[in-house]
């Protein structure tokens, strides 16, 4: 996730304070320097693209992450940028928070939604799946994919038709690993990261099954012959009491069943994440796995 460009901001701010008021009467804002919305309306963010699309001149193509966000992604970086594409004669007039680019899409690359122009879930795919580096292409291809589910032998054809674009061999690398069982970017990064280390490709979303067939628990990924959960604590679903109490009982009742959970975080797995391929290479080869 990129931080929040304060400076940009602050500048832009500090430009509009020195503009001329106007009437404060007239009830309106614009979110991009254009766009024009209710001075006191909040936007959601589907909202946001919309009119930022619909306001544009002539008839834009909403792309990028953007796009996978109309498409129903829900994960995505906050301060990201509303993507547009117009053709070849089209205005790259820039706003705030908008990004524009001329080029001409095929039209078999762009769809309608909401009455907005938007690129396919192929496309879409191709474009998310090139934002380096590899483990956050794979985190936007897999949430587009859970979200809006495409054709894998699809994109695959289209990186083939498409040589030699930027970022194109990560693209390669990493569409055949596209899941949309991962419930979220960093679980894909984490299934990445053992990809790449060498260790076995992970089952996702293991349904684990009590003495009388009752399914009590899921865990992001694992190994079902030696009993090895692999699960990712985001902190806005394991910091409260409640939730650590009832991990402990579910951690609790895997080890009575033979599991052993290997626990990942945010701070673990991207400051020591040796320490989690050394783990589990250890617990796959105490378990009799290589």
């Amino acid at each position: 996730m990129r931080n929040y460009d304060e400076e940009a901001r602050t500048a832009h701010f500090q430009e509009a304070a020195r503009r001329a008021v106007g009437d404060l009467r007239s009830g309106i804002r614009y979110i991009d320097g254009t766009t024009a919305v209710g001075r006191a309306q909040l936007l959601s963010v589907r909202e946001r693209i919309l009119a930022t699309a619909a306001n544009a001149h002539g008839r834009p193509v909403v792309t990028g992450v953007s796009a996978s966000i109309l498409h129903g992604t829900n994960w995505f970086d906050p301060f990201f940028d509303v993507e547009l594409i117009h053709d070849l004669s089209g205005s790259t007039w820039k706003g705030a928070g908008r990004t524009v680019r001329r080029y001409q899409l095929a039209p078999s690359d762009v769809t309608d939604i909401d009455g907005v122009l938007v690129t396919t879930r192929v496309r879409t795919a191709f474009d998310v799946g090139r934002i380096p580096p590899a483990w956050r292409g794979l985190g936007n291809l897999d949430a587009l994919h859970r979200a809006a589910p495409f054709s894998i032998l699809a994109l695959i054809r289209y990186i083939d038709d498409h040589r030699g674009w930027r970022y194109i061999r990560q693209l390669r690398a990493i569409a055949p690993l596209v899941d949309g069982a991962a419930e979220s970017p960093p679980e894909s990064w984490l299934r990445l990261l053992l990809i790449q280390s060498g260790l076995p490709l992970p089952e996702l979303q293991i349904v684990v099954v009590d003495e009388t067939g009752h399914g009590f628990a899921r865990v992001d990924m694992g190994y079902r012959g030696p009993k090895i959960a692999i699960e990712y604590d985001g902190e806005e679903f394991h910091s409260l009491a409640e939730h650590q109490d009832r991990d402990a009982r579910r951690d609790a009742k895997l080890e009575a069943l033979g599991w052993v959970a290997v626990r990942v975080d945010a701070e673990r797995l991207f400051d020591r994440p040796w320490t989690i391929l050394t783990e589990i290479e250890h617990l796959l080869h105490e378990r009799g796995a290589y």
